[in-house]
């Protein structure tokens, strides 16, 4: 996955979502990172997995709290609680930095109203207050800067297409898969999966010896390997992994020449290092586009 600025912002009422979005495109235009913003992430996948995912991979963490409502406290006071889902965030992201021991840049507005509770209670994160969402915008736009510097580090796996050959008038494409090791550390083992739809790899007859049997009917050719194959990653290095070559036209002729469907074809890649799972996903037509940005 992408790492990136992850946005915990409620999402009650529409003023919070567009607020949330706008913060979205602050991010992009100031920082030129990609922000994650659950509220726009569609996903088979569902939100709960998207979120622990970016969590995890995030570079730098965005929060908004807004009030949620009263609780009568003992003796009669009362506080005024933020959102559950963001206070459960800001609590996800704390265990993630200290765990993995890495710094996790943030930068948090309160609404005035919102009382002091839970983690929160414990974490230095001294919060911004504000009245007005607007108020949020303004002052983020300078607390950005600084966030300019801020590159992806870590693991990171890619999924790339080049052009090939031509071979009986069909344009025969490479799928290249690789792993980014942005890390002081070698990665001496680690485990990788690779999954292709059958019908873009119906041009050859290729016999791969990393091919394992699909555990469902999904129409899927699935491929495991690991470091035995490749060899360890050197600290701050990329290896080039599996290659395969894939046909469009064939996929498109399989499908009764609906070309649709082989643009939206799904290829996905997993990999597994100290414990932690990395992935990424993309279509034919990302693929396709990416490959005519790089030429």
């Amino acid at each position: 996955m992408q790492q990136t600025i992850f946005i915990s912002c409620g999402q009650y009422l529409s003023s919070e979502k567009q607020l949330g979005k706008d913060i979205s495109e602050l991010v992009k235009k100031v920082t030129g990172l990609k922000p994650f913003f659950a509220e726009e992430v569609q996903d088979l996948n569902g939100l709960d997995a998207n979120i622990l995912d970016a969590l995890r991979n995030c570079v730098a963490f965005i929060t908004v709290l807004h009030p949620r409502g009263n609780i009568g406290r003992p003796g009669g006071s009362v506080l005024v609680r933020a959102s559950v889902w963001i206070e459960q965030e800001i609590a996800i992201a704390t265990y993630i930095q200290r765990t993995e021991r890495r710094a996790l840049p943030i930068i948090a507005f309160k609404h005035r109203s919102v009382g002091l509770e839970g983690i929160r209670s414990l974490l230095q994160i001294n919060p911004i207050e504000f009245s007005e969402e607007s108020e949020v915008l303004a002052e983020l736009k300078t607390r950005l800067l600084p966030w300019r510097s801020l590159k992806p580090g870590g693991i990171e796996l890619q999924l790339t297409s080049s052009g090939v050959r031509v071979q009986d008038e069909h344009q025969i494409s490479q799928l290249e898969t690789a792993l980014v090791n942005d890390t002081n550390d070698r990665i001496e083992k680690y485990e990788v999966e690779v999954r292709i739809p059958s019908s873009l790899l119906r041009h050859s007859n290729t016999h791969y010896m990393i091919e394992v049997k699909p555990s469902d009917p999904s129409g899927l050719r699935i491929f495991r390997f690991d470091q035995s194959i490749y060899g360890a990653i050197r600290p701050h290095d990329r290896l080039s992994l599996a290659t395969f070559e894939y046909c469009t036209k064939c996929a498109a002729d399989w499908h009764g020449g609906v070309t649709a469907l082989v643009s939206e074809a799904k290829l996905g890649v997993r990999a597994w290092v100290a414990g932690r799972e990395y992935r990424t996903e993309k279509t034919i037509k990302q693929l396709a586009i990416e490959r005519t940005e790089n030429q």
